[in-house]
Order: C-alpha cells, then structure tokens, then sequence
C-alpha cells in the first residue's frame, strides 16, 4: 500500500517516524521541523489513518510490508526509526524482519507483549474499545459544528486532552458534512490483533541486535519495569529509559525532553 507522508530536512541521515492509533503525520510535524537540520525526516500516515488509503484488513505483518514499501519507494537502504504505541509496534516487526535496514531503533512507550492477553493490561484494552466506540457513536452527520462532535464525545469520554486529540481526526466531505478519516469498523475488528502482535512470536527465532532505546513515559503503565525482560528477549542491547512527567502520548506532553533524548541517543 502506498501511504502517505510528510518529508523535512534533506541532509544527514534518514529517519521515519510512525504514529500511534488514532494518530497522523501531522501529530509529529513539530517533532519531525526540531529534528529537520540534522535528518531528512519522513512521517508516515499509517493504512486506515490520516491521508494513507483505507484497508479491510489491518495488522502488524501488511503494516510492516507497507513500510517495506516505502522504503523501496524512496530507495532507501537504511534509516533510523521511531515508532510510537501502534506505530511502536510496526516498527518492532519491521525491525526484527530487516534489521539491516534499521540504523537505530526508537520504540516510544509501548512493549513488544500482548496487552489483551494479561490481566493486568486488560484496562488499556478496554480503554482502547471503549474510546472506538465512542467515536462510532458520533453521529457526524447531525453535528453542526466540531463543538457538537466534542459534545457529543464527552457523554463517554470526560478527558478534555483526548478528545481534542481524537478530533484531530475529524473532516468535512464535499458536501459539508463532517466524517471520520480513520476507519473505525476495521479498527475495531482489528483491535485484539493491535493490542498483540507478538504473542505468536518466538524470541529465540527472532532476536536481533540492533542499537535500540525504548521511552517510555514516567506516568504511563505501558511500558513497566518487569518488561525490560522480553524487550531484551527481542532486542538484545535495548536500553530503557522513562521521560518525567510524561503519560503514554509523551511527544504531545514533554516535546522538548522527547527531543533531548532523541538527540542524545542518535548521534551518540
């Protein structure tokens, strides 16, 4: 699939960024202008997200092909990479199918781990299907305005910060009305696979080393310590390392710490 992207910079080496669910390219711009001088920036809208084409089907192996397929569109034949959460996890499975095409690796809050088959991570699943269907119960075509959506929102979604993000993804067709641009039924029939990912995988087969960090955010239960285990399982050298202050969207809520150790960990 061709997806779509956002290009910065065109010196130094390469570096892709891939967004989480619910997320888009133009979550990342400020990230991807702080970083332009020193990289030539590509961000990606992932299938069924932002501007790329939508898909019946979604999962990490067709994510990863699709990511092959930028590279092979863009010729490039290595590049360093970050993914966060959803993107995070793309950007695992590409790596351990390619590492001769990862420079760095960068996984921002989320582990290589089922979050729908653990019981103590069945919150963040549910959190996840409740926040889907409450976005399939918008009814956009009534909504005269973007504060009529929010409204409509906030009867089962009471945080303010994340339906100002979730409306981030909200359009209006030709003929005025207001829609979706992600495809929510496929995301939902998807979701118990994009919580996983890597539960049918076997460490011993697929273990790489590649120059890897995992950040993740300090208030964030995505990424807890006992992780550190099966993330070295996969990725044999990966460090570990929490931004303060900082939930799972640590880029939206500490940019400037994110960058810091972005910086530090690439050009070191």
């Amino acid at each position: 699939m061709k997806l779509f992207h956002r290009e910065f910079g065109s010196n130094g080496p390469t570096l892709i960024i891939l967004h989480g669910l619910y997320g888009a390219s133009d979550n990342w711009v400020s990230i991807a202008r702080q970083l332009q001088d020193d990289y030539h920036v590509y961000i990606l809208d992932q299938r069924n997200h932002g501007q790329s084409p939508h898909s019946d089907e979604q999962n990490y192996e067709l994510m990863a092909n699709d990511l092959q397929e930028f590279y092979n569109e863009k010729n490039i034949t290595k590049a360093h990479l970050i993914g966060h959460s959803m993107g995070g996890k793309t950007a695992m499975r590409f790596a351990l199918a390619n590492p001769e095409l990862i420079d760095k690796l960068v996984i921002l809050d989320i582990a290589p781990k089922s979050y729908a088959s653990f019981s103590n991570y069945a919150q963040i699943t549910n959190d996840h299907a409740s926040i889907i269907q409450a976005m399939l119960d918008v009814d956009c075509k009534m909504a005269g305005s973007r504060s009529d959506i929010d409204k409509q929102l906030s009867n089962k979604l009471p945080d303010q910060k994340l339906r100002q993000f979730l409306l981030k993804n909200i359009e209006r067709t030709k003929s005025g009305e207001y829609q979706w641009r992600l495809n929510l039924q496929i995301i939902q029939d998807s979701l118990e696979g994009l919580m996983d990912g890597f539960s049918k995988l076997n460490p011993e087969d697929s273990r790489v080393k590649i120059p890897s960090i995992f950040i993740r955010g300090e208030k964030s239960g995505y990424i807890m310590d006992e992780d550190t285990l099966i993330i070295r399982k996969f990725f044999k050298d990966a460090e570990v390392v929490s931004i303060p202050e900082a939930g799972h969207w640590l880029h939206a809520e500490q940019p400037e710490l994110l960058v810091k150790t972005l910086a530090y960990f690439l050009l070191d």
